[in-house]
């Protein structure tokens, strides 16, 4: 697995600092007298690793001069569409309707309408993204929308598990290099928080028959870490 870091930017840094008996018992310190502060630092990590899924952006349309006409012709191109992309010939891992409309168009006083259903069409294989556009094409497809390439829940886990530990790196590298510029020494660490961050699928579009290219794919995540530190 291919695994960058992305720019890791220290987004804030917050010295929070008390004097005196109470705030040494309550950091811990047990040093009357002694300063007591923390460090809280946030950064970003990121993991990349090549697709193992390319989705296709697709649609088809049917016109006739009434809704029920129109929706019945859709129904059929839709189960041909459907067939001729299941039929074994390609990985197809699923076909998924992303959204179904009927709506009028009017032109020169003619009203029709148009019954439009619109899928998201996954294969395993990466390679056969310009193979599915084909198909779908030939076979009945009106719209194609593009394509993205993405990866399966379970890698994008262990991506995203990989961006963890690169931001907790440079949070921890981050926060030494605020404790030596400030006289600190920096303690165990007080509290960590993590967010998810972006999750790049990254999209390309297509004509029917050329080959589309796979593209890595990114995943990132933040920390944010509070460290105790006392005064030098």
């Amino acid at each position: 697995m291919n695994r960058k870091l992305a720019a890791l930017a220290l987004t804030g840094v917050v010295l929070l600092s008390t004097v005196g008996l109470g705030s040494a018992a309550l950091l811990g310190s047990g040093q009357a007298g002694n300063q007591a502060s923390t460090v809280t630092v946030s950064a970003t990590g990121t993991a990349t690793a090549e697709p193992d899924r390319a989705v296709v952006d697709l649609a088809a349309t049917a016109e006739a001069d009434n809704a029920t006409a129109a929706t019945e012709r859709l129904a059929e191109n839709v189960s041909t569409l459907r067939d001729a992309l299941t039929d074994g010939n390609l990985s197809v891992e699923s076909v998924d309707t992303t959204s179904y409309s009927v709506f009028q168009r009017t032109d020169n006083g003619t009203t029709t309408y148009v019954a439009r259903q619109s899928f998201a069409v996954t294969t395993t294989n990466t390679s056969e993204a310009g193979a599915v556009i084909d198909t779908a094409v030939a076979s009945g497809a009106t719209e194609i929308s593009g394509v993205a390439f993405a990866i399966s829940d379970e890698r994008r886990q262990d991506l995203r598990a990989d961006a963890i530990d690169e931001a907790v790196d440079d949070a921890r590298a981050q926060a030494e290099a605020v404790a030596d510029s400030t006289g600190l020494t920096l303690g165990e660490v007080r509290s960590v928080s993590t967010g998810d961050g972006s999750g790049f699928l990254v999209e390309r579009t297509a004509d029917a028959g050329t080959t589309v290219e796979p593209s890595p794919v990114s995943v990132s995540a933040t920390v944010e870490i509070t460290y105790d530190a006392t005064a030098d």
